[in-house]
């Protein structure tokens, strides 16, 4: 098993960023694990964060050609055959968007002699590898060194053949990387040519490199090759490293342009993207952190559904609209589908009838969500519903009094401010009249509940997430979203559309702000005391707090 970052998370996909932090950094600061785990992978293509906020390892073959990492190598060995000889040399180049980022190159004992003629051509004589490692100690170097990148070379596969014998004699399973040969590429990208050895296509593209049967110069000469083959590749619609894999001699007619181009143009940011026909039909509306990564990897195979096959084939443009947040992106998504209705989106769920409703009593003078029943509803009030669960719908209430300063005393403690006063969470007590709790408190909430507006509510806490709290514990930070991801789920949505006052939100819109809640994990707030003796003496007022918004994972 590779001791090596990649390694660590292939073996154990899918990790949280603390489960990576705890492994590579010690001492381990709270609240630290995300942002380091994302300094480490931020511009490695090879991991992905999923929807949940954990790592994985990102599928080679489904990376972009543009993206990919890839490790061009090249072998010299006893003989013509991996049976009957061994490696003696094995060099490697590391490229990555087109720059060589690093190199591996060793001698190799073989452990028997070298075929005179392997000398003369090669210059690797059985004295230059006496001392060198043998194929046991070097294969794992080279497994490290080329973990999660695409393996290439020219005639690759008679270079593969040995790294395999050597591999199985050492007691290791075969490497799992896709691999291109460059051999392969060129006879199908550039016909005609009378040879396709590596010296003539060194040649016919005019690079710089010339091979030399030595690994680390053939390898360096095959990676110039390559540089030129990508281009052919991008010019033949092929812009994934999967489409690349499957390209056969002489097929080049019959590869079906993935249209990766169509997302050149496309933001880095936050948005809503719509999949749109030729005749100007929206197929598919989607939402995306980073809508240019989201949208290529429809053009680099999808998921493998033939659903995005048939997608692919019928777009003939891409449009987006660019918003503030990836919380934007998401709602905005909802009513995006709702008023276009694309074929491609699936339709939600019916959700279960629910009975339970928040009541406002606008007759009193601070008024406060309750939970009633829907068979206990008299008039002069405004319900907002209904919801599934009685439970779950206490819990959300109690989130609202986390993100508004609800009502919380009639007026205040002995000191003149209740102990929610103290902690910023008591419109009475924080010199909030009647009118203004109405219009700032029980309006905002009213157009939160009912879809009508809100969401920057939920933002301010994301977008504290800098804050977090370094006195805090992951265990604590991880508990105290709860309230608001059932908040959204149930507040938010799990409404019957029809008994929502105009303007209502849905289930599915509700169920996206969760989605984004979990992910973000977010802490609402955390109040830190001092010794329980220093409570006494201050007749129980806070003595100090933090509202501290974090997250533990995140898109």
């Amino acid at each position: 098993m590779s001791s090596s970052l990649y390694g660590f998370v292939k073996g154990r996909e899918p990790v949280t960023p603390e489960e990576v932090a705890r492994e590579l950094f010690s001492p381990l600061h709270n609240g630290d694990a995300r942002a380091r785990v994302e300094g480490l992978v931020a511009d490695d293509p090879r991991f992905l964060w999923d929807e949940t906020g954990y790592l994985r390892i990102a599928d080679a073959t489904a990376l972009s050609l543009e993206d990919a990492p890839f490790v061009v190598f090249d072998v010299e060995t006893t003989g013509s055959s991996a049976k009957e000889g061994a490696i003696t040399e094995i060099g490697a180049l590391k490229v990555v968007r087109g720059q060589l980022v690093d190199e591996f190159a060793t001698l190799v004992n073989p452990g028997r002699p070298i075929q005179p003629f392997v000398v003369r051509l090669t210059g690797i004589t059985d004295r230059m590898v006496a001392d060198a490692p043998n194929a046991a100690e070097v294969m794992p170097l080279f497994e490290d060194f080329a973990e999660g990148c695409v393996l290439v070379g020219h005639n690759v596969h008679f270079d593969c053949s040995f790294v395999s014998a050597a591999r199985e004699a050492s007691g290791l399973a075969p490497l799992p990387n896709p691999v291109l040969d460059t051999l392969k590429l060129a006879r199908s990208l550039v016909p005609g040519l009378k040879r396709y050895r590596l010296s003539s296509l060194v040649s016919h593209f005019g690079v710089r490199a010339a091979p030399n049967h030595r690994a680390l110069a053939d390898a360096a000469a095959t990676a110039e090759v390559f540089l030129k083959l990508l281009k052919l590749l991008r010019s033949a619609g092929v812009w994934s490293v999967g489409e690349a894999v499957t390209l056969r001699s002489g097929s080049r007619a019959r590869i079906e342009p993935q249209k990766g181009h169509l997302a050149e143009d496309l933001p880095r940011g936050p948005g809503v993207y719509y999949f749109v026909d030729k005749h100007g039909t929206t197929l598919y509306v989607g939402k995306a952190k980073d809508l240019k990564a989201r949208v290529r990897t429809y053009f680099n195979g999808g998921d493998g559904r033939r659903k995005i096959g048939r997608l692919v084939r019928e777009i003939a443009e891409v449009r987006y609209k660019e918003t503030q947040s990836e919380l934007h992106a998401l709602v905005f998504e909802d009513r995006e589908i709702k008023r276009l209705l694309p074929r491609y989106n699936s339709a939600g769920r019916g959700e279960e009838r629910a009975r339970w409703f928040i009541k406002l009593d606008l007759d009193e003078p601070y008024p406060v969500p309750e939970r009633v029943h829907g068979d206990d509803r008299p008039n002069g009030a405004t319900y907002l519903g209904p919801y599934r669960s009685a439970n779950v719908l206490d819990t959300c209430i109690e989130a609202l009094g986390r993100i508004f300063p609800l009502r919380r005393c009639i007026g205040g403690s002995e000191d003149g401010v209740c102990f929610y006063g103290q902690m910023g969470r008591c419109a009475p007590c924080l010199g909030m009249g009647e009118e203004e709790y109405r219009a700032e408190v029980i309006g905002e909430i009213t157009a939160l509940l009912r879809g009508e507006g809100g969401e920057e509510h939920l933002e301010a806490l994301v977008g504290e997430r800098e804050r977090l709290a370094g006195e805090l514990e992951f265990e604590s930070a991880a508990r105290l979203p709860t309230g608001l991801t059932l908040f959204a789920e149930e507040v938010l949505g799990a409404q019957d559309d029809a008994a929502v006052p105009s303007g209502g939100g849905s289930a599915d819109e509700a169920r996206i702000v969760s989605a984004y809640l979990r992910r973000r994990q977010v802490a609402v707030e955390a109040v830190r005391l001092r010794e329980s003796a220093d409570l006494v003496n201050v007749a129980g007022k806070v003595a100090g707090r933090a509202a501290e918004v974090g997250e533990k994972s995140g898109t």
